[in-house]
């Protein structure tokens, strides 16, 4: 039995500053520790990597008063996988373990492992070219059971479920239930709402052997030239989950897909190398900055895939013999990376700027109150080949920069704003993460809280133009990337569910159905639009 009131507080924080008021457990075997603090009056929460867990830990002291307190349970995680047999039931497997299944091309993971480590494991026991599905830029630092709870897409716009056949849910029974099909949405998403994520099984696929980037110097206000750039490349970005055990879906004829599009500002660029503590790396991002000088450009676009050529044969073979370009975006000053060592380096200058984005925003300076930060999560899914929605829907991105910009310019000096753009602009779902983060010093709060609402509003106006533009366009808002709080994000701005597009009604309907099946010792932290 474990004694619950003598395990330490929590010494962990989200990404925008809050403190976890909980006491922290760590376990391999976290469903019958579940299963004990419930019974015994404790409210659960998972605690994950924290790879990106803006409010995750948001709760009123009113919504656990009349619990014993709040025990937070982070898997136990492996510096190396800890292999387990094919046939270990998922129920059954620790949160540092995996298990390869190549009758099924399938592999059970731990919820403590990242999918990094599953890839690697992948690559020494299956092949190569073997690969989970898994879109996420923090890859190499997410839990797997926390990739599942937030439901989280990346460059390539894919969920989880896409390629998940089974969770191990530990949900205050003594032993998880396993989620199959449609039932994997009452986990997806859903930020340990519904239940802590204790172990998952994925397929896994052959992919075109080789990484690469591809940076170009674009013009983030020629909005309808990124329109264009993005419609030009949809037949190498159509990545689908193939039903049987054949290879990623894409353009196989020519054995390269495209697996994102991303933004790096020039003034994130900046910032990274100003902070970056790594010589060569910053020699790196010095050569991507004066790429920029060059073109005349302040953003670039992170193009990323898999390939059977090498990286000069697939600048070849995205180039239009007749513009001599890529969709309309020139060539000259575009700088390739190759896997292994320099596709790392690239990732980590790509990440630079989502990374000092949220420290600035959890982190006080000297002399300074606490940051106050929120970010644009809004994902619209273009027709296939169509320029328009995309090019309106970046036009609509650039009226909320111009509009914050003006917001600091006005406030005399009493707030600091700054935004930092980086994020997805994949043809199959264009979202384009902004930022923005105010600063103030002492004595100035008021101006800080007055400010805050203005943002909030200035981003409702955002989410409800690129709802226009979706209606107008034929395109489709699926929510965003962190799952039901994406959602919740639309229906404050959408001025309740009736606003909300029918498929959106539909995914709010189902979130709350799983809410209210959950026990209250793990839905006590949900907003009150999903109870």
């Amino acid at each position: 039995m474990i004694s619950f009131a003598s395990l330490a507080q929590a010494d962990l924080a989200d990404d925008g500053g809050r403190a976890l008021e909980a006491r922290l457990l760590v376990s391999a075997e976290p469903a019958q520790a579940v299963h004990q603090a419930l019974a015994e009056g404790y409210a659960v929460m998972p605690a994950g990597g924290l790879t990106s867990a803006i409010g995750a830990f948001a709760y009123s002291q009113e919504s656990v008063s009349d619990f014993k307190g709040v025990v937070a349970v982070r898997p136990r995680s492996s510096p190396e996988p800890e292999m387990a047999a094919a046939s270990t039931a998922l129920r059954d497997l620790k949160t540092n373990q995996m298990a390869i299944d190549p009758a099924t091309s399938s592999v059970a993971v731990g919820a403590g492992l990242s999918f990094a480590q599953v890839n690697a494991v992948l690559g020494h026991l299956v092949g190569p070219s073997a690969r989970v599905l898994v879109d996420l830029t923090s890859i190499g630092s997410a839990m797997a059971g926390g990739v599942i709870a937030s439901g989280s897409m990346g460059p390539l716009r894919l969920r989880p479920s896409a390629s998940c056949l089974e969770v191990a849910l530990a949900g205050g029974e003594a032993s998880p239930e396993i989620l199959t099909g449609e039932a994997i949405l009452r986990a997806e998403g859903m930020q340990g709402w519904t239940g802590l994520v204790q172990a998952v099984r994925m397929r896994y696929f052959e992919t075109p052997l080789n990484e690469f980037g591809l940076v170009l110097p674009v013009q983030g206000n020629d909005t309808d030239a990124l329109g264009d750039f993005l419609a030009y490349l949809h037949p190498w970005t159509e990545v689908q989950v193939p039903l049987d055990r054949s290879s990623l879906v894409g353009r196989v004829d020519e054995a390269t897909v495209i697996n994102g599009v991303e933004l790096v500002t020039r003034a994130s660029l900046e910032q990274f190398i100003a902070s970056a503590g790594d010589d060569s790396l910053r020699g790196k991002a010095q050569n991507l900055l004066q790429s920029c000088d060059y073109a005349g450009a302040d953003w670039l676009a992170c193009i990323t895939g898999w390939s059977d050529h090498a990286v000069d044969d697939v600048l070849a073979l995205l180039l239009d013999e007749v513009t001599e370009t890529i969709g309309g975006v020139m060539i000259d000053f575009g700088v390739g990376f190759s896997s292994g060592s320099e596709m790392d380096a690239f990732r980590a200058i790509r990440e630079g700027a989502p990374d000092l984005a949220r420290t600035r925003a959890r982190v006080a300076p000297p002399g300074m109150l606490k940051p106050w930060t929120t970010s644009t999560d809004v994902n619209l899914v273009a027709p296939v080949r169509d320029s328009t929605p995309m090019a309106n829907a970046l036009c609509a991105y650039q009226e909320y920069r111009e509009k914050i910009a003006a917001l600091g310019s006005d406030l005399g000096g009493k707030v600091g704003v700054e935004m930092t753009v980086y994020g997805h602009m994949n043809p199959h779902g264009l979202d384009p993460h902004h930022r923005t983060i105010l600063m103030a010093a002492p004595g100035a709060e008021e101006a800080l809280a007055r400010t805050a609402a203005q943002v909030v509003e200035i981003k409702q106006e955002l989410i409800r133009a690129l709802v226009k533009v979706a209606k107008g366009f034929g395109a489709t808002i699926n929510g965003g990337e962190k799952g039901a709080p994406s959602l919740v994000d639309l229906v404050r701005a959408l001025g309740g569910e009736e606003g909300l597009p029918e498929n959106l009604k539909h995914d709010l309907a189902r979130t709350k159905s799983a809410l209210a099946q959950a026990p209250r010792g793990f839905s006590f932290r949900a907003p009150k639009e999903l109870r």
